[in-house]
């Protein structure tokens, strides 16, 4: 079964209005009963406040009538372009004072005042945000930056992007290029670009890509897991090790993930080898036992494959069949049928290593298809 995403949509409700009892103040609106509300309405759970450059701010009494009403279930923001949906209780301390919410077309703001006089703005919240903003130029390298996290885009259509994070603040909509694949017209330029979008794959410092770069064994347990993260319920199981992969490297989680589910496994006497460059056929395992594991791909079912006859399949595909190993040769076949990795006039390459532009088209498809799960 498909792992769902957390998904509030914002959509216009057939309101049931609430009696207001709020003060105007210039440019804010102060909510200081806690019987009542703003010109907002509650519907489905949702309370509703809409307005261009209001600053809405909550007393304590008021705030605390809302999170122990189990009528509200999320604050809902909407103004210039943008709405935010979030739940009522990443909003509400025991000890504030206030709180002052301000959504602009980059920003969403909050502020906490407390009894003791201080205050602070919220940079995250301790739950997630579901934000939908109005972007028109928005394609499949549309990310969002907060500071400098990039935060990826969950559903692109209609001139708007819809994310999910628990940062608050300022952030900035913007079609994501490393600063070395810049040229439209180079064949990657897209699926790189897309990939560093989704999340699915990192630069190697300075925003740059390096797609000629071997791909390592290490970042290809990375791109699983963030290719299929929102399909597979990773875990770590403590009875896998591999002596060279210590939890101080990035990898780490990673690798052990895709190892507890067996997706990867080692190259003997208790090594995985995280640095090695990863080979063609040992990518193809890998993607194989992935969506073997999880049963399907795509709305597709997967091809049946007749251990009896996979050397003659394979032989009339490729030319240099007779490199692939025999561990691999099942899973190269179960890819070639997917349309997932092909050869060229040389064959399949099996022991070549791949550079990371191909990955990077190899996994954003393979995201890309299993998005379409219904």
């Amino acid at each position: 079964m498909r792992k769902k995403l957390l998904s509030v949509a914002a959509a216009v409700f057939t309101a049931i209005s609430i009696t207001v009892f709020a003060s105007a103040q210039g440019n804010t609106l102060t909510i200081n009963d806690a019987q009542a509300y703003i010109s907002g309405n509650l519907s489905q759970g949702y309370l509703y406040f809409e307005s261009d450059g209001i600053t809405y701010e909550i007393d304590s009494a008021a705030l605390k009538e809302f999170y122990y009403n189990s009528d509200i279930k999320y604050y809902l923001f909407k103004a210039s372009g943008i709405t935010v949906t979030a739940d009522k209780n990443g909003f509400y301390d025991f000890d504030l004072k206030k709180v002052s919410f301000n959504v602009s077309a980059n920003e969403f703001k909050v502020i906490y005042y407390y009894n003791d006089g201080s205050q602070k703005q919220l940079e995250e919240s301790n739950m997630p945000v579901m934000y939908s903003v109005d972007y028109p130029q928005a394609n499949s390298r549309t990310a969002v930056k907060f500071s400098d996290k990039t935060v990826t885009v969950l559903q692109n259509e209609d001139g708007k992007v819809v994310f999910e994070t628990k940062s608050v603040g300022a952030f900035s909509v913007i079609n994501f290029e490393f600063n070395d694949v810049k040229d439209p017209q180079k064949w990657y330029y897209d699926y790189v670009n897309s990939a560093g979008a989704l999340g699915i794959m990192d630069g190697m410092g300075e925003n740059n890509f390096e797609p000629r770069t071997n791909l390592t064994r290490a970042q290809l347990a990375a791109m699983l897991v963030k290719a299929t993260e929102n399909i597979i319920s990773y875990r770590i199981d403590p009875k896998y090790s591999f002596k060279d992969v210590t939890e101080d490297k990035w990898y780490y989680e990673y690798v052990m993930k895709c190892a507890s589910l067996g997706i990867v496994d080692g190259v003997g006497d208790g090594m995985y080898n995280p640095l090695a460059g990863a080979t063609r056929e040992e990518i193809a395992t890998v993607i194989a036992r992935l969506i073997k594991l999880i049963g399907f791909y795509g709305n597709g079912s997967l091809p049946v494959i007749d251990p009896q006859t996979v050397d003659a399949e394979l032989s009339a595909i490729y030319i240099d069949s007779s490199a692939i190993h025999d561990y691999a040769k099942e899973s190269v076949l179960i890819c070639y049928k997917l349309g997932i990795m092909q050869g060229d006039t040389e064959g399949f390459r099996a022991r070549s290593k791949t550079v990371r532009s191909e990955c990077a088209k190899i996994f954003y498809l393979i995201n890309r298809r299993m998005g379409e799960i219904k």
